[in-house]
């Protein structure tokens, strides 16, 4: 697709996936709340493999929120994985666990690639910035402690937990709001995103909307990145100012 003219004065960040490589470490956490009920040879398997989780479910929850992920997981692993009712914890208990096994592991978070030079070629042509992210807030403070410089470039940050978020992603909920603190109308905002979730949330605020989609993903399934996002890149690293009137 190509873009339009109108200018465009702040760029809107998901986070997760986007800014901070969190997704492998998000599933050995997913993982590691059911460590004792996963069969010992399946466990094994999964460490093998760095603790991703199968990506015919990761695939589903991408830019959810933890009360819309955490169903799907829990049905998984009563299908999938064979795990008995009675072993299986509640939405609360597999959110809430799964938030500290990830803030266990936030020292190990590392940037997505062009991440910080992106932020900083933002940064330089003076084009404020936000995060907008399902992520709660306790977990958000949790993630950029190693990567104080790339979060003090970003003016605001809307969680998923903020009282004027409603609805997840891909409902315009956190969109408008990030727009709104920011004082520019969505119209005129660039929303960066690797879920389709967020991308469709983008749109629905009438953002201009930059998609990067998980390589892992088929090339079937990447077209309805391309049909939804404006453009569609590899990593920000590939990110194209002039595509969208930015001088950077």
């Amino acid at each position: 697709m190509t873009a339009t003219d109108k200018p465009i004065k702040a760029v809107l960040f998901d986070l997760d996936g986007t800014l901070l490589d969190t997704e492998a470490l998000s599933d050995k956490a997913m993982l590691a709340v059911f460590r004792d009920q996963l069969p010992e040879d399946l466990w094994q398997s999964y460490a093998s493999e760095g603790y991703r989780l199968p990506w015919e479910l990761k695939k589903q929850l991408l830019g959810l929120r933890g009360s819309e992920w955490a169903p799907i997981v829990i049905s998984y692993a009563r299908d999938v994985w064979k795990i008995a009712d009675h072993n299986l914890p509640t939405v609360t208990e597999l959110w809430q666990g799964w938030e500290e096994k990830l803030n266990e592991y936030c020292e190990e978070v590392e940037k997505c690639t062009g991440a910080s030079e992106l932020v900083e070629r933002f940064a330089a042509a003076g084009i404020p910035m936000a995060i907008a992210t399902s992520s709660r807030a306790a977990s958000v403070a949790k993630k950029r402690t190693r990567h104080g410089p790339l979060f003090d470039r970003i003016q605001v940050i809307v969680p998923g937990d903020h009282p004027l978020v409603q609805e997840g992603k891909p409902a315009p909920d956190i969109y408008l709001e990030a727009a709104r603190q920011m004082g520019v109308d969505p119209t005129e905002c660039l929303v960066v995103e690797d879920a389709l979730s967020g991308v469709k949330s983008g749109k629905a605020a009438g953002c201009r909307v930059i998609a990067i989609p998980d390589p892992r993903f088929t090339t079937e399934e990447k077209q309805s990145f391309v049909q939804e996002a404006d453009y569609v890149i590899d990593d920000l690293s590939q990110f194209d100012g002039t595509l969208f009137g930015l001088n950077i």
